[in-house]
């Protein structure tokens, strides 16, 4: 008989009768991997649902250069628009020449229709000043980029500002005027307001200064930029333009305008440039021009080196002189024989009078009640006069006298009177008395 080609019997695996059973084990493989995987599973996860969310915001990267960092934090620095945070600083690196700073920046995507040529950053507390109380705050917690937009195209690179800028809008034309403020003009700088009646007109453009070996002369000159539509001319037209701000600005200079260094607030603000009406300064030729830029003439004894040179002209010294001349007299005086014998003289007048006071005090009832006592007498004696004269002829010289009595009794009473009101009389007198 043959054998099957698997050598197993016919009775499924079975030996023969009374033999042990065979057992064979099997390998089946899960789609688990196990428990020790689920954390780093877990965190694969989280990055992709980070990477989805940012794929999601679709946030904008855009540069923009500033010519100092100014203490611009990477993820740590805003970018805000109209006061709302619409994005953070991703990276900062110097330029190829090193001449600025390429600050990386990362826009939402609700604010990323605005990246636009004519938008605008700048610095907002980049120099801390009294008269932007809101910069103070960056002292502590550094600038932020303020972001504003304008028209233009679609752009991600950008020129970014130092300060807030004064002209309206990017595409402005400004027109240009110099001026000399003498020594007083180191003190400004590029950006710093141009006011007239304290609303802003233009900005300083550039200072600088400039030597002339054929004169020896040193001069100071700045650049001054008059925005058109920050310039506001009274008319129909609302929107006037350079030409017709050009001639109102040389009528005002012809009448007494003139240019001066002012700070705001005073002594302590940031500097700036001021145009005011000085009166008696008319030039009825208009502006001069030097090197085909028309002047606006600076104000003479104005800004703050004249404050220093009318100080200078008090004449302190003068009067230095005066209070020692003063301090001497009065040294002079109150150590003179003569002051001290007045004061030895009075003193000594008071001490009477004070003696005589004393004394005069006590003694005040005592005459009082005495010539009350001498009035009383009067009376009576009078009285006992008219008894004896009774039913007797009536004698005038007798009559007279009685009268007498009866006055001088009236006129003791009086007296009485007037001391009990007022014992000071004993010592100088009846008010009125003259000596």
């Amino acid at each position: 008989m043959s054998q099957r080609s698997d050598d197993r019997p016919e009775d499924g695996g079975r030996g023969a009768p009374g033999s042990p059973e065979r057992v064979q084990a099997g390998v089946r493989h899960g789609w688990w991997p196990g428990w020790i995987w689920a954390i780093p599973i877990a965190a694969l996860l989280v990055v992709i649902w980070l990477g989805a969310r940012a794929l999601l915001a679709g946030g904008t990267s855009i540069t923009i250069r500033f010519n100092d960092a100014h203490e611009l934090k990477k993820e740590n620095t805003d970018v805000v628009l109209r006061g709302a945070q619409v994005g953070h600083v991703t990276d900062l690196a110097l330029n190829s020449d090193g001449t600025g700073v390429v600050v990386s920046a990362s826009i939402d995507k609700d604010a990323a229709k605005f990246l636009t040529t004519g938008t605008r950053f700048w610095l907002q507390g980049a120099t801390p000043s009294l008269s932007d109380p809101a910069s103070l705050a960056s002292i502590l917690s550094g600038p932020t980029i303020v972001m504003e937009p304008g028209p233009g195209r679609r752009t991600k690179s950008f020129i970014g500002l130092e300060r807030q800028p004064i002209a309206p809008s990017s595409a402005e034309r400004a027109l240009l005027y110099g001026v000399s403020l003498g020594s007083e003009a180191g003190s400004l700088a590029g950006g710093d307001p141009v006011t007239l009646r304290g609303f802003t007109v233009g900005e300083v453009r550039d200072v600088g200064f400039a030597y002339d070996p054929a004169t020896g002369d040193l001069s100071t000159p700045a650049t001054l930029a008059i925005y058109p539509s920050l310039f506001h001319v009274k008319g129909e037209n609302t929107s006037p333009t350079a030409i017709e701000v050009s001639a109102e600005i040389a009528h005002l200079i012809s009448k007494g305008m003139r240019a001066r260094l002012a700070r705001s607030p005073p002594l302590v603000g940031s500097y700036q440039v001021s145009l005011a009406m000085v009166p008696g300064a008319q030039q009825p030729s208009g502006p001069q021009t030097v090197d085909g830029m028309p002047q606006i003439p600076a104000a003479e004894g104005g800004g703050i080196a004249s404050i220093v040179t009318r100080i200078n002209k008090v004449p302190i010294e003068q009067i230095s002189h005066n209070l020692l001349s003063i301090t001497s007299h009065v040294n002079d005086l109150t150590s003179s024989p003569k002051l001290k014998d007045a004061v030895v003289q009075l003193d000594a007048a008071l001490r009477q009078i004070h003696s005589m006071t004393a004394k005069a005090g006590p003694q005040v009832p005592v005459v009082i009640a005495r010539l009350r006592r001498a009035a009383a007498d009067l009376d009576d004696t009078a009285k006992s006069a008219n008894k004896l004269m009774s039913g007797t002829a009536t004698q005038n010289g007798l009559t007279n006298t009685i009268e007498e009595i009866n006055q001088t009794a009236r006129a003791v009473r009086s007296l009485a009177d007037y001391l009990d009101r007022h014992p000071e009389a004993l010592i100088r007198g009846r008010a009125g008395d003259k000596p």
